[in-house]
């Protein structure tokens, strides 16, 4: 392994950088670094350009000026990337095309080829099991750096490091987002020890033209495995044969399967078994659900592939207190439980933070309708639901989705939301905001939304 002040020869001399937000401000940063010179395009004409850089801002596409001599191309998440792909088969065809984070493993195996890497995607669940993923290792004494799609960037973690010639960190631990993984390339990504998808369903319809396509970009998480890399997914997830044929390097084990890593006992699982038999309690973990039994059982089997031992990793699961606003337990007040799950912005979300759950929920939904179907919740409210609070722009179509199913009740601001589904709650029973929606109809973020209604509701006398 280098030493941490050295910074190794980059194979680019001229990079361009499409889109000024964090991801391409954060690219931009590292190649600086390097001594990479720089060109950079942003649709905005007001963006912020570094230092030093030559800027093409404010058109339409970046023009052929912007491309010439250009070895390095890096496309941030947000920029769909077919057009310009066919930009720079025309105006540099030799480019290397790179997203944020697959140029910063790039730099990664460059620096620390050793490095042991975990790569989580998936629609649902990912950030959960990164951070326990994350969690665990720290347990273990491996000192991860935690990021990616969560919290920092690769790009910027590399640059801290670099710049204050720090330690490298004892292991990566990345999630990874289908917009990241749409661009990581073939060649120089960083060896992958772990990689996994959680599952899949529909999302991001703007962005990709059918199921196939999307899954193709989760799939990517694989490009990089190891021959004695581990691969994960999920038993049951009904796109997990479409997955395992993508995989064509190191061992395949699948979570909540027989022969693989398994939920054993009644409700939200008793026991988190992996194949070796290997077994932790369920109630070391305090997250609610069937669905972060699953979430742990990856992050398990993640941490004991990279070495962790089994009394590290359970020291990791009593001392996870999970993410805000994903099933977080704001208080228990007249023997009711109350939940942020502002985060499930989809059914998708929905059903798989209640599938399993102990106890009859008031569910706190709507918002910003993001085309959903919402039927299967109405499958769900009867099975577990105690009532419904209806919110947000479509109150009326969730309304009437639990109509002669559960008493329903429509509120007009997060406070009244609260005051009602108090009143419907009986002893045993939990109050749980997981919209099924986006926020941007009463709030500017899912985050404020269960900001808000964790406020509210620790305000309860």
């Amino acid at each position: 392994m280098i030493a941490p002040r050295q910074r190794p020869q980059l194979p680019w001399r001229r990079a361009l950088i499409i889109g000024l937000g964090a991801s391409g401000r954060d690219a931009a940063r590292l190649l600086r670094l390097h001594g990479c010179e720089l060109h950079v395009y942003d649709r905005s004409a007001h963006a912020a350009a570094p230092d030093g850089a030559l800027a093409f801002l404010g058109e339409q596409a970046p023009p052929p000026a912007a491309f010439a001599g250009v070895d390095l191309i890096v496309l941030s998440p947000g920029v769909p990337p077919a057009a310009h792909r066919r930009l720079a088969q025309e105006f540099a065809p030799d480019a290397q095309i790179h997203g944020e984070m697959s140029l910063a493993l790039a730099i990664a195996r460059g620096t620390w080829p050793a490095l042991p890497t975990v790569l989580i995607t998936g629609t649902n669940g990912k950030s959960t099991v990164t951070a326990l993923t994350g969690a665990l290792l720290a347990s273990g004494g491996l000192r991860p750096f935690v990021g990616g799609n969560l919290g920092t960037t690769l790009s910027s973690a590399l640059s801290e490091l670099l710049t204050a010639g720090a330690q490298p960190p004892g292991a990566l631990v990345l999630e990874c987002s289908s917009f990241q993984l749409e661009t990581m390339h073939e060649r120089g990504v960083h060896p992958t020890d772990v990689a996994m998808v959680l599952n899949l369903t529909p999302d991001h319809i703007d962005r990709y033209d059918s199921m196939e396509r999307y899954a193709d970009a989760k799939a990517r998480v694989f490009v990089g495995l190891r021959d004695h890399g581990l691969a994960l997914l999920d038993a049951h997830d009904p796109w997990t044969p479409y997955f395992q044929r993508t995989i064509e390097r190191g061992r395949l084990l699948l979570v909540d399967a027989l022969e693989g890593a398994q939920i054993r006992g009644d409700g939200p699982g008793d026991a988190l078994r992996l194949p070796d038999g290997d077994t932790y309690p369920r109630d070391l973990l305090g997250l609610a659900g069937r669905h972060n039994s699953k979430n742990a059982l990856f992050a398990l089997a993640a941490a004991r592939h990279l070495g962790v031992g089994h009394g590290a990793c359970e020291a990791g699961l009593r001392g996870f207190r999970g993410l805000p606003h994903r099933m977080t337990l704001v208080r228990e007040l007249e023997q009711v439980r109350y939940y942020n799950d502002s985060k499930a912005t989809n059914v998708a979300s929905v059903l798989a933070s209640l599938d399993g759950f102990d106890r009859p929920v008031v569910l706190l939904a709507g918002g910003r309708a993001k085309g959903d179907d919402l039927s299967p919740l109405r499958d769900l409210l009867a099975r577990q639901g105690r009532a419904l609070v209806a919110i947000g722009e479509s109150a009326e179509s969730f309304a009437q989705l639990a109509e002669g199913v559960v008493p329903v009740t429509r509120a007009a601001s997060m406070a009244e939301a609260v005051e009602r589904a108090r009143a419907l709650a009986r002893p045993g029973d939990a109050v749980v905001l997981s919209p099924a929606c986006a926020s941007y109809d009463w709030f500017k973020s899912y985050s404020e939304r269960g900001d808000t209604f964790s406020r509210l509701v620790a305000d309860l006398v």
